[in-house]
């Protein structure tokens, strides 16, 4: 048995190494990706300056995010974003990994991702946020901060050593506004028609197409209804001949961009979300937030997020007749619509709020960093 070892001169103390995190976003809209970008980042700053250092958020010139936090204490770097191999681009962030020495580059998408991992100082540890199916793989270097469990584990199926995937669920934080409930609604509403509401960017992916055909079949069955699309984006023109062509036009309205997205969703009874593919989406975490109960295509993401039946309802992805059928479902039972969104409202605040995601994400900065 091995005893203590002998006293010997006393060796001088080692400095706690601080930590430098270089966190980029090159978008240029103000969607998911964005928003989890702004949360992360006061989380990157307080964890860096509880290890002596700072966290440098850098952004695309011009870009929302750039002009939105202009005014950000601190500020944002911001930078061009051609391409990842222009020598502007590049230059650019070479500079910028220059003066911030990164022990830790965490980037939001492919092209900051590429782009870093051309000017990374040889010993920085390199980490990507996945937020959706489509992702490069890089075995030997790189972390995978992945939204979603399926995304995770795709990570992993395509080659990633699984001690370098972690799962982050994005967060949101608990709303100002709520819903109300819809059996209360339609007491004090004498003759209002119950309110469909949806949200997302205007893209085929999102399967507003889908929506509008079952918000026909509904009408064919004398439901009663109003329906408001917020976003924007190229399939605007399509969408509007759609609901022109099924005669919706003085039920359904493309609304555009909303400034305060959990106020326009509380205005609604049953919030619907027919999209094709996602990762964690934030605007479902919104709704379930504000309580409204969700009708959601069962795709890989939100099957993460709603329990059939508990606190929202799942039905097959690109199926008018099903959607239509779960939307006419909570429209007649109000008061099951209202225990469907009260649960999901409770479910997002224990599982999905800011302490939540700082949790998560520290803990994972620790194991990237070594120091789990």
């Amino acid at each position: 048995m091995r005893g203590p070892p002998d006293e010997g001169p006393a060796s001088p103390q080692t400095e706690p190494a601080l930590t430098a995190i270089l966190h980029a976003m090159l978008g240029k809209g103000l969607g998911g990706l964005e928003q989890v970008f702004l949360d992360y980042q006061p989380i990157l700053e307080a964890y860096a300056a509880a290890h002596g250092g700072a966290a440098t958020g850098v952004v695309r010139a011009g870009g929302r995010v750039a002009v939105q936090q202009a005014d950000r204490v601190p500020p944002l770097a911001t930078m061009p974003a051609h391409t990842d191999w222009d020598p502007l681009t590049v230059g650019a962030a070479r500079k910028i990994v220059r003066a911030a020495a990164p022990d830790l580059i965490l980037s939001h998408g492919q092209r900051p991702a590429r782009l870093m991992a051309k000017v990374a100082p040889a010993k920085a540890v390199l980490a990507v946020c996945v937020h959706k199916p489509a992702f490069d793989v890089e075995t030997a270097r790189t972390h995978y901060v992945c939204v979603g469990r399926h995304l995770a584990e795709l990570a992993v199926e395509r080659g990633v050593p699984a001690q370098r995937v972690h799962f982050v669920p994005n967060a949101v934080k608990a709303p100002t506004v709520l819903a109300t409930p819809f059996a209360d609604a339609l007491k004090g509403s004498e003759g209002r028609p119950p309110r469909i509401v949806a949200a997302g960017r205007l893209h085929p992916k999102k399967g507003f197409d889908v929506l509008v055909a079952a918000l026909a079949l509904l009408r064919d069955q004398d439901l009663a209804f109003d329906c408001e699309i917020a976003g924007e984006g190229d399939e605007r023109a399509r969408l509007e001949g759609l609901i022109a062509q099924h005669g919706l036009g003085d039920r359904v309205r493309l609304v555009g961009w909303r400034g305060d997205v959990p106020t326009f969703l509380a205005t609604g009874d049953v919030f619907a979300f027919p999209s094709h593919q996602e990762g964690f989406p934030l605007v479902l975490l919104e709704a379930m937030a504000v309580g409204l109960p969700a009708v959601s295509s069962a795709i890989p993401g939100p099957v993460e997020m709603i329990q059939d039946g508990v606190d929202g309802a799942l039905v097959p992805p690109g199926d008018p007749a099903a959607l239509a059928r779960a939307l006419a479902g909570l429209v007649a039972t109000p008061r099951k619509a209202a225990a469907l969104g009260l649960a999901a409202r409770a479910k997002v605040l224990a599982d999905y709020g800011p302490a939540s995601l700082k949790r998560r994400l520290d803990a994972v900065l620790d194991l990237m960093l070594g120091r789990a």
